[in-house]
């Protein structure tokens, strides 16, 4: 095959491998002035590496006048190295357009002369996990390579710790509710058989730049909350007031759920080992004791009965759902100590759970809470 014809060929392939990744390319993030230089980097690359492919077109044909290849090995070699001329333009143009965003996300601007560096080249794939070895192109002028002291580019580099990450958390806790003026011991609810189940997600963000001491824990969940009364009585709603009474059957099983949507926000201490760098920035572990303190505001979502019963003929199940005259409005306290992944929490509604009752009857909680999946995000 002619050289010309496999110069097209690869122009070809690099042109529509680069304008697919274009597509996704946005620099509505970058001022005027960033976007010219990206760019410029960009086209140099593309332009680096179709020299480098015509440089080892003609070393193929050499070879092939020399007779050292035959000319169907010949044609698949120069078909090879424009596929792999191809796939460095695409990679080595991702490279530099996902490091200059990420400096843009993470530090508001980007220092597009690191690309002038070699060290800094090596530092930007390693970290984003590549090999010197997959790129041809001539974008850092090697002769600039200096050498590097015992430690490695990577720890040298590194910047702060990542300032918040977010958990996906389950939590399990046994239910109940105090009247008011009465105390915890003495509820008209079955403490082992009321429970709630929650799940949730929480961002978590250091409050201090130089130490991890304190941060703010923040996010949105789902709570189950069931009450189970004692003594065979149901809730039943009179006017305005909504009350327990005793059922005229016996009762295999009566439970009141409310579901509700929470927000919670906590203060939160905790024990975090730092480690300082050679270019002074910091890395900090996470809490691994930590103690929070904090609050919540929600809203109540349903409200259903569930009751179960033999009326003497055959056995019965009633789902009411009603709005049983609950407060559509939640806000309380709460708290928690943990180890790691692991925290054990109260949690108390200072709204009463009805509106107009003549006794306040306020919803508690004492449970556990597991964290589920760490995503760390990036943030100065």
């Amino acid at each position: 095959m002619p050289v010309k014809i496999i110069i097209i060929l690869a122009f070809l392939a690099n042109l529509w491998s680069n304008q697919l990744v274009a597509q996704e390319r946005d620099f509505s993030a970058f001022d005027e002035e960033e976007t010219s230089e990206l760019q410029s980097i960009l086209t140099r690359i593309e332009s680096e590496e179709k020299e480098f492919l015509k440089s080892k077109v003609k070393e193929i044909n050499s070879k092939l006048e020399d007779g050292n290849l035959s000319e169907q090995e010949a044609q698949d070699l120069k078909l090879e190295a424009a596929e792999d001329s191809a796939k460095n333009i695409q990679d080595a143009q991702s490279l530099v357009y996902d490091w200059a965003s990420f400096q843009k996300r993470k530090y508001g601007e980007v220092d597009l002369e690191q690309f002038q560096d070699y060290d800094s080249y090596l530092m930007i794939i390693d970290e984003l996990g590549l090999s010197p070895s997959s790129f041809t192109f001539k974008l850092f002028d090697i002769s600039s390579k200096k050498e590097t002291d015992s430690k490695s580019l990577k720890e040298r580099d590194l910047p702060y710790s990542n300032r918040t990450f977010s958990d996906l958390f389950i939590g399990i806790s046994f239910n109940n509710a105090v009247l008011d003026g009465g105390s915890i011991d003495d509820t008209s609810f079955k403490f082992g058989g009321s429970r709630s189940f929650e799940i949730g997600y929480e961002w978590s963000t250091r409050v201090f730049k130089e130490s991890n001491f304190l941060r703010i824990n923040y996010g949105f969940s789902f709570q189950f909350n069931g009450l189970k009364p004692k003594d065979n009585q149901i809730f039943v709603q009179n006017g305005e007031q909504t009350e327990l009474e005793s059922f005229e059957f016996d009762l295999e099983k009566s439970k009141f759920r409310m579901d509700n949507l929470i927000l919670p926000v906590h203060l939160q201490f905790g024990e975090s080992k730092t480690t300082v760098l050679d270019n002074g920035n910091k890395r900090f572990s996470d809490h691994s004791f930590k103690v929070g303190v904090g609050g919540f505001a929600g809203i109540n979502l349903a409200n259903t009965q569930k009751l179960k019963f033999d009326d003497g003929r055959r056995n019965e199940k009633l789902k009411q759902r009603d709005d049983f005259n609950t407060n559509n409005l939640l806000y309380g306290l709460s708290a928690y100590v943990g180890w790691e992944t692991f925290s054990i929490f109260a949690q108390y509604n200072l709204n009463p759970i009805f509106t107009d009752n003549v006794r306040d009857l306020n919803n508690f909680q004492i449970g556990v809470r597991l964290l589920m999946d760490r995503r760390h995000q990036y943030d100065n």
